[in-house]
């Protein structure tokens, strides 16, 4: 979120209880007073600075055209790159004392003393730096950091350099844009270098990638996406060229995606690849999510994926079965196939509300998949089934949450995932 947004929505929830300033009333009553002033958006300028700039005191009075010369006297002052003055009362029975509330966005580099940010300054105040820390089941530990220039590429937009090591060892660029008009609203593209073990044949996985995607919104919860990549592949002694290219759409009616209820995700993508060392394969994935509502905050959660090639796939590319993420009860990559269809039923029950800043809860689950060759039947294929129960925890920045399960060959797992979320 951009900081105009971020002080625009802290100036509107710190302002619910005040009720708008009516005309027809205040023009019968004495001149309004002004008897609070809320500065937000600020991060550089103090508060008492953002006042003798705006030239308004408590105590004074205030009309219609005062609000717009404050507003105009913080626009001349060099300092911000928009300015909002808002007026408030706190009752319609005393419309004479009014609050006003001045949301402002500084320009990303101004320093103290004002003026409109150097170029170098500017790039220098748009870094961010996150760190990375996440444990993936089947992946291991994964750590690093990640650089991200904000507004590098206007607004709506920022380069990010993943670099991290561990269970998956990576550096990258990468560049998002969100467009405000047009066909396209979203691009995001990149090039980099991964390397991770793969866990259905224990062989490192690395990865040189230059690769773009573009989305755009079709209706509504519904949007459309196309990609490409192009990779050179190295796979134990499998040295290969892969280009990809898909297209894609997903419906999406989930308003908070870590704990959704009574809403839907549904996604259809063809990808085709083509490996230097191989025919074009056509692969098609399916996945269906439903959240179901039932008593208090508990939820009914119901997923089907399925992956299907009408090719063989290369080793590097065949679907992987078993996991936190497919089918628990099994470690990860137990089962490997050109195609794989996997179904799990989960009864989500949250030991706190959703409203809560932190959350816990519990987890009742059912897992089923399968993976296997192309040239085999869906119905001909071997089966396998997980159950058991979780436990999980979601705090601001970090999340935790273990699964035991066990599995139709007999065996019983833990799995484990987390990690820290910005």
């Amino acid at each position: 979120m951009t900081r105009r947004l971020m002080a625009t929505a802290l100036g509107i929830a710190l302002g619910i209880g005040l009720m708008p300033a009516a005309a027809s009333i205040a023009a019968a009553q004495a001149p309004e007073i002004v008897s609070e002033v809320r500065i937000h958006g600020n991060y550089r300028t103090p508060d008492a600075e953002v006042l003798a700039l705006a030239g308004v005191k408590t105590g004074e009075p205030i009309d219609s055209v005062g609000i717009d010369a404050i507003a105009e006297r913080l626009r001349k002052s060099g300092r911000f790159e928009s300015v909002e003055v808002r007026k408030r009362v706190r009752s319609l029975t005393s419309t004479d004392q009014v609050v006003l509330i001045i949301v402002v966005e500084e320009y990303p580099s101004t320093a103290t003393g004002g003026g409109v940010p150097s170029p170098l300054r500017k790039l220098g105040d748009s870094v961010m730096l996150l760190p990375t820390l996440d444990w993936v089941d089947g992946y291991g530990l994964t750590y690093g950091g990640r650089i991200s220039f904000v507004q590098v590429l206007g607004k709506q937009g920022l380069i990010a350099v993943p670099l991290t090591w561990g269970g998956t060892r990576q550096a990258a660029v990468e560049l998002d844009k969100t467009l405000s008009g047009g066909p396209v609203r979203r691009l995001h593209a990149g090039a980099s270098l991964v390397s991770r073990n793969n866990p259905g044949f224990d062989i490192r996985d690395f990865r040189k990638s230059v690769w773009a995607d573009a989305a755009t919104p079709a209706w509504k919860a519904t949007s459309l996406g196309v990609r490409g990549a192009w990779s050179d592949v190295a796979f134990g002694d499998t040295l290969d060229r892969l280009t990809t290219y898909g297209a894609g759409v997903v419906v999406d009616t989930r308003d908070n995606p870590a704990f959704p209820r009574n809403a839907i995700y549904a996604s259809a993508w063809w990808n085709g690849l083509s490996p230097e060392a191989g025919s074009t394969v056509n692969r098609y994935r399916l996945e269906a999510r439903g959240y179901l509502g039932l008593i208090g905050s508990t939820v009914l959660s119901v997923r089907a994926l399925s992956d299907t090639a009408d090719r063989v796939l290369p080793d590097y590319e065949k679907a992987l079965l078993g996991g936190v993420d497919t089918l628990r009860g099994f470690a990860a990559g137990s089962f490997v196939g050109d195609n794989l269809a996997a179904a799990s039923l989960e009864l989500r029950i949250p030991l706190h509300s959703p409203m809560n800043v932190g959350q816990s809860g519990l987890t009742v689950f059912a897992d089923a998949g399968t993976a296997y060759d192309h040239g085999t039947r869906l119905s001909d294929a071997t089966a396998h089934y997980g159950a058991g129960i979780g436990w999980y925890v979601r705090a601001p920045f970090v999340q935790f949450g273990i699964d035991v399960a066990h599995g139709s060959g007999g065996d019983t797992r833990a799995h484990v995932t987390a990690g820290l979320r910005f």
